[in-house]
This record gives structure tokens, C-alpha cells and sequence, in this order.
């Protein structure tokens, strides 16, 4: 049982590199994807809470798998299936944290930029103001 312990561990530094990576090589205006199933789904995030985010399901995935492996409740189970159970959820969830800084990562390469709210203007914009000054110089 160690084992699955050291293992799953080991998986918990990767996502841990992981999000110092993609914190460090994402765009300052990067959103990454928290994934609920189809990509259609995803609920994007800012850059620092998406990668908290997933970091934050990394521990508690480990807590809770570790606690259930290492408990006496999974006693009578297999002893394959209590070495197996930890670094296979481990894995899966460094491979969904892996697919989501994929995606920022595309996503950032498009070009797309956050929406900029309705209310907003522009920053490159004239203020509403100057418009009727600038047409009476032109007369």
C-alpha cells in the first residue's frame, strides 16, 4: 500500500510542476478550462484560480483516495485494487490538468482575448465627447 501512496504522490508533484509551468508560460490574459464533461461544458477560469483550481482537485482527489486505500472500510478488496486505485485516479486527473493547460495554452494562441464587458469601452476608443468637437473642426 505504500506504493500506491509513493505513486500517487508522485503524480500530485507533476501536477504541482505542471501549474508552475503553465503559470509561468501561460499569457498574462489566459483562461484555463475546468472541464464538466464535453468541452462544451467547460467552465473557463482565470489563469492563477483555473490552475488553484485544479491543483485544489489534485489534494483533495489524493486525500480522499489515500484515506479510502489505506482504511479498513477497502480491507476485504483486493489488494491489486488498493495498490491500482490511488495513481490511476492520480493519472487521470494530471492528464484532465494537462489537457486543460493544452487548451489555454490553443486558446491563447488564437488570439482570443477575454470579452471586455458591454459597459466598456474600448481603450483605444475616443471619449463619446470629442466626436461632435472633432466634426465642428472639420467644417
Amino acid at each position: 500500500m505504500l506504493a500506491a501512496l509513493v505513486i500517487g504522490g508522485v503524480f500530485l508533484l507533476a501536477m504541482i510542476a505542471a501549474a508552475g509551468y503553465a503559470l509561468r508560460t501561460l499569457p498574462a490574459h489566459a483562461s484555463v478550462p475546468l472541464h464538466a464533461g464535453a468541452p462544451e461544458y467547460s467552465v473557463w477560469l482565470a489563469k492563477r484560480a483555473g490552475l488553484a483550481a485544479w491543483l485544489g482537485i489534485g489534494v483533495a482527489a489524493f486525500a480522499l483516495f489515500a484515506a479510502l486505500t489505506m482504511s479498513g472500510f477497502a480491507g476485504k478488496w483486493s489488494p491489486s485494487v488498493r495498490v491500482v486505485l490511488l495513481p490511476s485516479v492520480m493519472c487521470v486527473v494530471l492528464a484532465a490538468e494537462s489537457a486543460a493547460i493544452i487548451s489555454a495554452r490553443r486558446r491563447g494562441a488564437d488570439g482570443h482575448v477575454p470579452a471586455e464587458p458591454a459597459d466598456a469601452e474600448p481603450a483605444d476608443a475616443e471619449p463619446a465627447d470629442a466626436e461632435p468637437a472633432a466634426a465642428a473642426e472639420n467644417q
